[in-house]
């Protein structure tokens, strides 16, 4: 009955290749500008993402890029930040921005016939930020506090320690949100410098809609004075050495050790295997009947939760494991991972374990794209990482093809455990328990914010 079941899944992943849900996408070029509008007539509404092939990579000091977005509406020469927040919240628009190492995006919605003005105003926005010092100042007291506050958030520091700590061989190690040395140094007038650049660097339209939404452009044209003078050039990096230690962040009242593992990917250990890594990160910790929840918390009762990742840029990714235990079991829990990852590079897959992966990645597929903006912060992404569009569409018959034996193999490139690092946040106490998988080395968490 399960055979047949997969069967019907396969199937019905072929239907889903060969469906035109790609043909709703059409490319055009409005003057320099590249644009990729994906035809939504559900609603009289648009989504306009503007992707910047220019990230915190560039930052003179870290953060700088975060904060020129994150204070973007905070006023210009007319308009004070509340004005501002009045006049998006009158159109009912929704503003957001997000910045990677590599590229960062802003993105407005509205209904479609206030494409003029709420536009309008996003283009005033990027031509006339003055960054007021009042506002700037605010927002850097609530930037430190929260920083400051990561002690009491133990999850947050593991993620923000292990991040420096697993890529301190690579440009990208500086966190994307800065921290409190730079906080210091933004001024008015670095913002409007950094803006500036922006406006000049690459730029892709990322739009949803329906034919209406296509009205932008002379909006665009009218308003807006971008360029696409400059890009950010391909990086590449050598694959990490081996670690030595296991990191340990003592923090007061940890009734419970935060614990990460992981590396840093290569562009090119990735190439062409992306639905590989994929598949293993959802096989390794992509939801309750994973490999790890099943190991860790069924089986044993060690933790709540676990995850997996294998998630890339264009030039770089990473590769990792999160979850938590009691700091009694903290050191257990880290070998039981160290054993599954053995188990599956050495091929000991269970055969029910793999086809129930299988069918859960390749049913729930298709729901990824019900909303608009999710299928095109995809498309942005394949675009990022220059990836044909049609694999899209091939994923769920790509995955049903995977075997036993590649995703061994894909175990061994993606999590070869000499080469993770691993940081735990903690009780001090754990350091003994620890020091039998590897000799521990003290971190003092306030040199990472």
């Amino acid at each position: 009955m399960k055979k047949i079941f997969f069967a019907l899944l396969v199937l019905s992943s072929q239907g889903f290749a060969k469906s035109s849900f790609l043909d709703s996408v059409e490319r055009m070029k409005w003057g320099d500008l590249e644009v990729v509008w994906a035809r939504d007539d559900k609603f009289p509404r648009f989504t306009a993402s503007f992707y910047f092939q220019d990230g915190a990579l560039s930052d003179s000091f870290p953060g700088i890029t975060q904060a020129t977005f994150d204070q973007l509406t905070s006023g210009t020469n007319k308009q004070n930040e509340k004005e501002l927040a009045e006049f998006f919240d009158f159109y009912g628009a929704n503003l957001k921005h997000s910045v990677t190492h590599e590229y960062s995006v802003f993105s407005v919605q509205a209904q479609t016939k206030d494409i003029a003005p709420v536009v309008g105003k996003v283009c005033e926005l990027f031509k006339d930020a003055q960054y007021p010092e009042k506002e700037l100042k605010s927002y850097v007291s609530r930037a430190k506090s929260h920083l400051k506050n990561l002690v009491t958030s133990h999850s947050s520091l593991a993620d923000r320690v292990f991040r420096q700590v697993s890529l301190q061989e690579t440009p990208y190690l500086q966190p994307v949100e800065g921290s409190l040395a730079a906080f210091d140094k933004l001024t008015p007038a670095l913002l409007k410098e950094r803006l500036s650049k922006l406006s000049k660097t690459k730029k892709v339209l990322y739009l949803a809609g329906p034919s209406s939404a296509t009205d932008i452009k002379d909006v665009l044209k009218k308003n807006c004075s971008w360029e696409n003078q400059s890009a950010v050039n391909k990086l590449t990096l050598k694959k990490p050495t081996d670690q030595t230690f296991i990191y340990l962040v003592p923090v007061p009242a940890a009734n419970q050790a935060q614990i990460r593992i992981g590396r840093y990917v290569t562009a090119e250990e990735v190439k062409g295997k992306n639905d590989n890594f994929s598949f293993l990160a959802g096989f390794l910790g992509g939801g309750f009947t994973s490999k790890l929840v099943q190991e860790l918390r069924v089986k044993r009762g060690l933790t709540y939760s676990a995850g997996a990742y294998v998630s890339m840029q264009r030039d770089y990714g990473r590769a990792g494991v999160m979850t938590f235990s009691k700091n009694e079991t903290a050191a257990e829990t880290i070998s039981i991972i160290r054993d599954i990852f053995q188990d599956i590079s050495q091929g000991k897959i269970d055969e029910k374990e793999f086809k129930h992966q299988q069918g859960h990645q390749i049913g729930g597929y298709a729901f990824g794209f019900e909303e608009t903006t999710a299928f095109l912060g995809q498309i942005m992404l394949y675009d990022h990482q220059q990836r044909d569009l049609q694999e899209l569409a091939r994923y769920p018959e790509s995955i049903a093809k995977i075997t036993p034996h590649e995703l061994s193999q894909t175990d061994l490139e993606a999590f070869p455990w000499s080469r993770l690092s691993i940081v735990v946040v903690g009780d001090k106490s754990l350091e003994k328990s620890l020091s039998r998988i590897r000799p521990v080395k003290i971190l003092n968490y306030q040199d990472y914010l």
